[in-house]
């Protein structure tokens, strides 16, 4: 789990130091991208940290039900910024600016509210559908926030929507894979599809004994699957976007999918280590794509797939 935000973010230069403290591997692509929209990224990724933080980790010492509180709280500021209202901390502040200058998606925000409260209400991912539903929420909604800082015109949003989406659901998807058993341990969550684990039959305490059950690298490739497509199919969307944006997100989406293949380097041991991509294969990857040469090298058996 990610720590705490600093305390005190006033500046644009804390703005953006929590930004790369936080995200690391984000923050390295949006600086491939436009100087004009880098802070105002960063702005946005502190709204969204502000969010996750709220459902991972205030709600550890909080509660569910204050925390579901606190997400209300959110919400009705988030509306009085977005009118042109904002309160008076600084993120609210920064936020209103962003979006008066931008014209945010209004509706992806608040869903990434609702994706915080799918977990404080403690739902289960129980099907395909519920993953990619769930993934939509978190990880969709941030696509759709990124489009206003990358196209030429407002109304080009609507057009590349989809693409971002799908986008956003990869990522998300990669987080899930990456996190297993942080979720489990500190969360007590599991966003593996439980009939997935079924199929698997991989009982969920087969899981929390530290070892890599059989059964289980075949339940992750699944679940990989699904990410894969989505990347190959916003890797070619990412042609529609302006030439000078195009490196950054092309970075961003190549550096988030190699953390799929540092989970199959560590023999599809996400639940005692978090795998992550170093920094000079993230270099690399700006400039060569060696995703699915990789990941050849590293799968020595073709998993079962999943219905």
């Amino acid at each position: 789990m990610p720590p705490t935000l600093p305390p005190r973010i006033q500046t644009d230069t804390h703005v953006w130091e929590a930004f790369r403290y936080h995200s690391r591997t984000f923050s390295m692509a949006a600086r491939l991208l436009p100087r004009r929209v880098q802070m105002p990224i960063a702005t946005l990724y502190l709204f969204c940290r502000r969010v996750d933080t709220l459902a991972d980790q205030e709600v550890l010492t909080i509660g569910p039900e204050a925390a579901l509180e606190e997400a209300d709280l959110l919400r009705h500021k988030l509306d009085r910024t977005l009118a042109g209202h904002p309160p008076e901390a600084f993120l609210w502040q920064q936020l209103a600016r962003v979006h008066e200058e931008f014209d945010l998606v209004p509706e992806a925000l608040f869903e990434l509210l609702d994706g915080a409260e799918w977990d404080l209400l403690g739902r289960t991912v129980r099907t395909k559908a519920d993953l990619i539903h769930y993934s939509n929420l978190v990880g969709g909604s941030v696509g759709v926030m990124m489009l206003p800082f990358l196209v030429r015109e407002r109304g080009e949003v609507d057009r590349l929507e989809a693409s971002a989406r799908r986008m956003g659901i990869a990522m998300q998807l990669t987080n899930i894979l990456r996190d297993v058993g942080e979720d489990m341990k500190t969360l007590e969550r599991v966003y593996l599809p439980l009939t997935w684990m079924e199929a698997q039959e991989l009982p969920l305490q087969t899981l929390q004994g530290g070892q890599v059950p059989a059964g289980y690298p075949s339940l992750l490739e699944a679940v990989m699957e699904e990410a894969e497509q989505r990347y190959a199919s916003c890797m070619h969307d990412i042609d529609a976007l302006p030439f000078q944006v195009r490196m950054g997100i092309r970075a961003a989406g190549r550096m988030y999918r190699e953390i799929m293949n540092e989970v199959r380097a560590r023999n599809y041991d996400n639940l005692t280590q978090r795998a992550y991509v170093p920094f000079w294969r993230k270099a690399v990857l700006v400039v060569r794509d060696g995703y699915a040469r990789r990941k050849s090298h590293l799968q020595q058996t073709e998993p079962a797939r999943l219905a």
